[in-house]
């Protein structure tokens, strides 16, 4: 049996409140830090304060009474619980794995921000930035994640796909051999199969599907701009889900300074040029 651990980050206020939390759902290879703890709490100021901890066992349940329950007394009244999947897209809202897909039970006391609820954040501004100090959870910005409890079992498969034909000299041929791999960290996914479809300005260059034991080359016709990636498990359902741009080059706009002039009024400016150029691939 795989080691596990629970790993919780929790907001709450002074009444016990859930104001936001977190659970990821971690199996321990051989080079995770699987170690449990349970820091004390910090006082944010304004009410708030803030939770970590990790366990070999969940510390949260539902009770149809009370709602969601986490340790010390800690409860969220929520009216919607959805089971949903978080996939690796760069029109993916907030996911707090960064770089992992996930399975999602997600807990909300509502689906509206009130005015109420607006003007609280406008009352607690000052202990939400010391939250972001402190987790780089900004709930400024992600305002709908007030009053939220979210349960992630990410998918444990790792990626890999790169060109076999880089260009290292400016005005090479743009690349079109690709190689794609798959690491299934835990075998959990052995009858897994693969979508991988890539793009050239929105357009299907190729797709190819399979088992993801396999490793995929493509020879494309032209260099793609995109690649969509899906896994499915042995029971069809998404497990993984990735589309990303290639970066091809990056522009850059720069003010340079050349020293300074002194006016005959004893004032010192600087002298400053601009230049425009690109970095290429």
């Amino acid at each position: 049996m795989v080691n596990c651990t629970y790993r919780y980050l929790i907001l709450y206020d002074n009444e016990n409140n859930i104001i936001y939390g977190e659970c990821i759902k971690w199996l321990n290879g051989e080079f995770d830090f699987g170690g449990l703890f349970n820091s004390r709490p910090i006082n944010l100021g304004q009410g708030l304060k803030l939770k970590f901890c990790s366990s070999a066992d969940i510390l949260h349940s539902i009770d149809e009474k009370e709602g969601l329950l986490i340790f010390d007394g800690l409860s969220l009244k929520y009216t919607i619980h959805v089971d949903d999947f978080i996939a690796q897209r760069y029109d993916q809202p907030f996911n707090p794995l960064i770089d992992r897909c996930s399975k999602i039970d997600f807990f909300a006391r509502s689906d509206l921000i009130s005015r109420q609820d607006k003007l609280w954040f406008i009352e607690k501004k000052s202990a939400l930035k010391k939250l972001k100090e402190k987790t780089q959870l900004d709930l400024l910005r992600n305002i709908d994640l007030l009053n939220t409890f979210s349960f992630y079992e990410p998918t444990r498969i790792i990626v890999r796909a790169g060109f076999l034909d880089k260009r290292y000299e400016r005005g090479a041929p743009e690349p079109r051999k690709l190689k794609i791999s798959f690491y299934d960290e835990f075998d959990t996914f052995e009858q897994a199969n693969y979508e991988v479809i890539a793009f050239k300005e929105k357009e299907v260059l190729e797709r190819k599907a399979g088992s993801i034991c396999e490793t995929i080359l493509f020879d494309l016709q032209e260099s793609p701009d995109e690649l969509e990636i899906k896994i499915f498990d042995d029971k069809k359902d998404i497990v993984y889900d990735q589309r990303y741009y290639y970066l091809k080059s990056i522009g850059i706009n720069a003010n340079i300074e050349h020293g300074s002039v002194q006016l005959s009024n004893g004032r010192v400016i600087q002298k400053y040029s601009t230049d425009n150029f690109s970095v290429d691939e």
